[in-house]
């Protein structure tokens, strides 16, 4: 999936933004703090969650995006809004959910979905009453285009990159040798749903030239490493019980001149975070959408350098939606990738850096975002 261009209102939280041409593979949200960069982010992800059923108070929205085999879709709708003392945390409680008032879904100019809160349409058919507070795209996911859509949507994925233990898999010595062996290519691999550790073990232990390309790239950036690993956590008192007890996959570097294998939780976060960096851009699904909250957060100067490059030159099949605040990283994408943020209010800007006539180079086109950035604060 690549999203063309979207255009959102949060009618609840009373804050807005007018449509945006997001075709780039990489797009970089500049603006100081504030501005709404990460509610960007945040409101792109709400999209997938009401393609997954849920209901998005006051949400209005309007998308349009291409699949993998290079259809285009425009996918509208709006939620009524609540009003928060009158919103239930409890989802069962259907009537306190927000509710669709409309919802559209077009391709190649043939309207697919068109529901109003008098009637619903699906391929041109009138349907009947269905939940009002779930995307049609949801209750009709089984339906061989809208399966396309339903998928599609779902390859939007956030990444702060952090390094906890809720996110690191814990799997049975046994279900790690069942993916061992339903997964032993790399196409498979990265095709599947498994999380980005999981897929990196996978690629480990099935020996693919893949890891080393990873491994390699990771060496290019920390150049004292000689070589990477990722296996299931061994202690004595789990080797009785692998195959019952969930174990976590754990990274482990080994460093030139040094004897002994350091573990992840002796690494530092830039050197741990660059390598979940690199190997997702190796590893991700195709044609995710890839959205980066503070792309910068625990990197060094040595460890952006590549990473940069990496995201704009590394993976075409990938499209990625980063926010930053680094000038490093700002001076080093150049300014055809930049997206502006600014806020007035509830109104969310979002321009061009060639709207700005920033200078010809890339250390003017920067000097002189400097200065706007200055006077937005």
């Amino acid at each position: 999936m690549k999203i063309i261009s979207l255009r959102l209102k949060n009618n609840f939280l009373g804050w807005d933004f007018d449509e945006v041409d997001f075709s780039s593979n990489l797009t970089l949200l500049v603006g100081v703090s504030g501005a709404g960069k990460t509610q960007i982010l945040r409101a792109i992800l709400d999209l997938k969650s009401i393609v997954n059923g849920e209901a998005i108070n006051g949400l209005e929205w309007k998308i349009k995006f291409s699949t993998v085999n290079g259809t285009d879709f425009i996918w509208e709708g709006s939620f009524d809004t609540i009003e928060a003392d009158e919103i239930s945390f409890d989802d069962k409680n259907e009537k306190e959910k927000s509710s669709l008032l409309y919802e559209k879904l077009t391709s190649e100019n043939d309207i697919l979905i068109e529901r109003t809160q008098k009637e619903i349409k699906f391929s041109n058919q009138p349907m009947p009453k269905l939940s009002s507070h779930q995307s049609m795209i949801y209750i009709l996911k089984e339906d061989k285009v809208i399966e396309k859509v339903f998928k599609a949507l779902n390859k939007i994925e956030y990444r702060d990159n952090t390094i906890t233990e809720e996110n690191i898999p814990k799997l049975t010595i046994f279900d790690l040798q069942t993916l061992k062996n339903k997964y032993n290519t790399s196409k498979n691999i990265i095709n599947s749903n498994e999380n980005l550790r999981t897929k990196l073990y996978l690629i480990y232990e099935n020996e693919l030239d893949i890891f080393y390309k990873i491994q390699s790239r990771f060496i290019d950036v920390f150049q004292q490493i000689e070589c990477i690993k990722i296996e299931p956590f061994e202690e004595d008192f789990f080797k009785s019980f692998a195959e019952f007890v969930r174990v976590p996959l754990i990274l482990s570097i080994k460093e030139k001149y040094v004897p002994k294998w350091i573990r992840e939780d002796r690494i530092s976060s830039g050197m741990l975070k660059t390598l979940i960096h690199i190997s997702e851009i190796y590893l991700s699904n195709p044609d995710s959408v890839i959205l980066i909250d503070e792309f910068e957060n625990s990197l060094g100067i040595n460890c952006i350098d590549i990473l940069t490059d990496d995201l704009i030159h590394q993976n075409k099949t990938l499209q990625f939606i980063a926010t930053s605040h680094h000038p490093y990283i700002i001076n080093n994408i150049p300014y055809e990738y930049w997206k502006i943020v600014t806020r007035k209010g509830g109104h969310i800007s979002i321009r061009n850096a060639s709207d700005y006539h920033l200078g010809k180079s890339k250390q003017e086109a920067f000097l002189q975002l400097t200065k706007i950035l200055e006077k937005q604060s």
